[in-house]
């Protein structure tokens, strides 16, 4: 049997869509969760000198309540991250999921730390390791403004390794590529594509295997990170025999404005994240409503005409902007609410915890007190539809250790650096 050429160049393509790989338990706890998604959101919301401002039921949060989603919400008070001398926008967008500070001095080099949705992938390997969504605009700031500041601090969430980030998706056409290209054609053809496409990464593998010998040890890792990438690939064709058929026509509506369809493209990605851990393709997601400094971003369909979100954080006192930098948050609040909905729809709610926040509480001073932050997820183990509220401030690193304890990632003894560093005390999430 010959099959279409078209198909084997998508099957030995660097995007490919892979079949169906339980995940591994590993001595997984009876009723530890284990699926998580972050989600992260530039700007703060209006909360000045860190008060609890406009984070609560009646303004920014309003259209989970509305959505029914109150219920399956904890808001978290009083957690602080980031490092003294570093730009917020900077450092915790790059640090929000490690609480590890990012490393200054060349633009060219981006190091920070390894982040929650690794561990998690780590500890629930699938054949998509994990998924990353969002970067619907990559954010370039002048050099001179920030001179030593990777860009990359900007507009990358995840990091696999300090030196190694993962880059979101920006385009629902591209991620549907990834989960489903190439699922074409019988039974019989596939098998014999999984069989070739096997038998070439073995011996790219074992190729590379030997030339990490004889290389200097400065390019051994990226060597280690191209056979980690190809481990991932040949995880996925390990089984064989399943694929995972989308609910939906690929997309062809024109995202390459950030401002033009924006709650689209979300709507459609958070359908093919879910759709993507209902088939058990991966456990884990990031999801970026907008980079660090989201200059571009004024939200024309939902608020008209007006200031960009950058702008309206630093609203100066201005009515006007605070007004409508309290309609952003409510746009944004209200795709968690769709990412929400999608996964109780799809019954993994119960076993997926979701993490919504972001960089700083008062994006007018920088201020990275009291940082508006969400746990969702269902279940009467978790104190859902209530505020958690510490006797004193905490880093966010601390509540990273909590999910990590919900998910059943036992490896971790401590997390963060520094000052981030977490505390060992538990925030009081369980019942």
């Amino acid at each position: 049997m010959k099959p279409a050429r078209r198909t084997v160049l998508k099957w030995l393509g660097v995007q490919l869509a892979l079949p169906l790989v339980p995940a591994v338990a590993l001595g997984q706890a009876a009723g530890a969760r284990k699926r998580f998604i972050g989600a992260y959101v530039p700007n703060g919301a209006h909360m000045p000198m860190g008060a609890d401002g406009s984070w609560n039921w009646a303004e920014a949060l309003q259209p989970l309540d509305a959505a029914g989603l109150r219920n399956n919400t904890m808001v978290v008070r009083k957690l602080f991250n980031g490092f003294p001398g570093h730009d917020p926008h900077w450092q915790n967008c790059a640090g929000f999921l490690s609480c590890e500070p990012m490393v200054l001095g060349d633009p060219g080099v981006a190091r920070c730390g390894t982040t929650v949705d690794q561990r998690v992938a780590d500890r629930y390997p699938t054949s998509i390791r994990s998924l990353e969504i969002g970067g619907i605009y990559y954010h370039v700031h002048p050099l001179n403004d920030h001179p030593g500041y990777s860009n990359d601090y900007l507009n990358r969430i995840s990091w696999q390794a300090p030196d190694k980030f993962r880059s979101p998706i920006p385009n629902p056409a591209q991620l549907f590529n990834k989960l489903f290209g190439g699922q074409e054609g019988s039974a019989a053809q596939i098998a014999w594509l999984h069989g070739r496409k096997r038998s070439v990464l073995d011996q790219l593998r074992k190729d590379a295997t030997r030339m990490s010998a004889r290389v200097p040890s400065s390019y051994r890792p990226v060597l280690t990170s191209y056979l980690e990438t190809v481990r991932e690939v040949e995880l996925g064709l390990s089984q064989g025999g399943f694929t995972c058929t989308p609910t939906l026509a690929q997309p062809t509506q024109d995202f390459s404005d950030p401002n033009a369809n924006y709650a689209l493209r979300f709507q459609l990605m958070h359908q093919m994240v879910v759709l993507a851990m209902q088939c058990g393709l991966t456990n884990v997601a990031t999801v970026m409503y907008g980079p660090g400094v989201s200059e571009s971003l004024t939200f024309p369909e939902a608020l008209g005409s007006g200031p960009n979100h950058h702008g309206c954080a630093h609203h100066g006192g201005s009515t006007s902007s605070i007004t409508r930098l309290k309609a952003m948050n409510r746009v944004q609040t209200g795709l968690l609410a769709d990412l929400l909905l999608k996964l109780r729809t799809a019954n993994l709610l119960d076993e997926t915890l979701v993490l919504y926040g972001s960089d700083m509480s008062d994006g007018n001073i920088h201020y990275t007190e009291n940082l508006p932050m969400l746990v969702c997820g269902a279940g009467a183990d978790l104190r859902f539809g209530q505020d958690i509220v510490p006797a004193a401030r905490r880093p966010l690193s601390d509540l990273h250790m909590e999910l990590f304890s919900l998910l059943g990632v036992t490896s971790m003894t401590s997390f963060g650096s520094g000052v981030c560093r977490s505390t060992g005390q538990s925030l009081g999430l369980r019942v």
